[in-house]
């Protein structure tokens, strides 16, 4: 598909793949933007509609009809899979603010040109990405926490992928990645943790009863959140530009886990990783990791036409996670 895009006189595809075995400033980055949700509109006697400003907490398509300051469907997008070059960076800067202490940064991406990222696969697909824009979110991996072994087989329709070894914590894990290839259908994500006495009393599981068809020849690269997530927040993944809903639930018998209070003590910890398909069938699971993120949001975007893009990005990291683990 980037085929036909002029890469310029600098190459910076190939430099950011040649630089990808030699320098861990390569980094590979999940993509967010948060949905645009409807603006609140009104019409006080007659005339048009005016808007308010106010968000709704609905991102979906208004009748145009009867809503003329709001027509197209905006949801999440999360795609991860754009490489980058961070340097220089500042990864953490604590501040003391009236809130608390609170950590932040700043670096310098160096991209590849806006035409090639919108003609990269998922990207060029996906129809309401066009472009990178000022605060849009980049996930760094900053830390992988906990790795599981890559896993080739025929699973049954939910297949443990991971016991975790005593005492692994929680605190500090924010988001769950792993590529997949499988003839069958993805139909749940699932965390497990230990709480108190019970061995399994907690659980998040990522949830779509239709499923998500994956492919049997190409790997698929899943990226999901695991803080602070409460009963029916919804995540997206998105497979060739289209995407697929899943809805955070609990297993039977449990509630929602708690990230924070999973410091790893033997009853206090992570216990297992499930995937779930519809049916039993072939599957190829590897680079599955839970990790502590960075998230770096653009401020501002240097673009050098047909040749790259130097981003200019802060980071939101939040609390020190230090006080993760004694506060819960």
């Amino acid at each position: 598909m980037v085929s036909a895009v002029n890469v310029g006189s600098i190459n910076m595809p190939k430099m950011l793949r040649h630089m990808s075995h030699r320098s861990s400033q390569i980094r590979d980055l999940t993509f967010v933007r948060d949905a645009i949700m409807q603006k609140d509109v009104k019409t006080v006697t007659s005339g048009p509609l005016v808007s308010f400003g106010y968000e709704k907490t609905s991102y979906l398509a208004a009748d145009a009809a009867t809503d003329t300051a709001y027509h197209a469907l905006s949801p999440e997008i999360v795609i991860p899979g754009l490489t980058m070059l961070q340097s220089p960076i500042v990864s953490r800067r604590g501040r003391l603010e009236k809130i608390g202490h609170r950590i932040s940064g700043a670096c310098t991406f160096y991209a590849p040109s806006s035409d090639y990222v919108q003609n990269m696969d998922n990207f060029g697909e996906t129809v309401e990405f066009g472009e990178l824009e000022s605060f849009d979110k980049l996930y760094d991996v900053e830390k992988i926490l906990t790795k599981v072994d890559s896993f080739t087989g025929t699973s049954a329709a939910s297949h443990t992928l991971k016991t975790f070894a005593d005492k692994t914590a929680g605190y500090q894990v924010d988001r769950l990645q792993f590529k997949i290839k499988t003839s069958g259908t993805l139909t749940g994500i699932t965390l497990n943790g230990a709480e108190g006495s019970s061995s399994i009393n907690k659980s998040l599981r990522w949830n779509n009863n239709t499923g998500l068809a994956l492919s049997s020849t190409d790997y698929i690269t899943i990226d999901v959140p695991l803080r602070d997530i409460a009963v029916s927040d919804k995540t997206s993944i998105y497979k060739d530009g289209t995407r697929t809903e899943f809805t955070a639930a609990v297993e039977a018998g449990t509630t929602i886990i708690d990230l924070d209070k999973l410091y790893g003590a033997s009853t206090y910890e992570l216990s297992s990783l499930i995937i779930s398909l519809l049916s039993p069938a072939s599957v190829e699971l590897k680079e599955i990791y839970l990790y502590k993120e960075a998230e770096w949001r653009i401020e501002s975007i240097k673009d050098y036409r047909d040749e790259y893009m130097q981003i200019s990005a802060v980071r939101v990291r939040g609390e020190r996670a230090s006080r993760r683990r004694t506060y819960g």
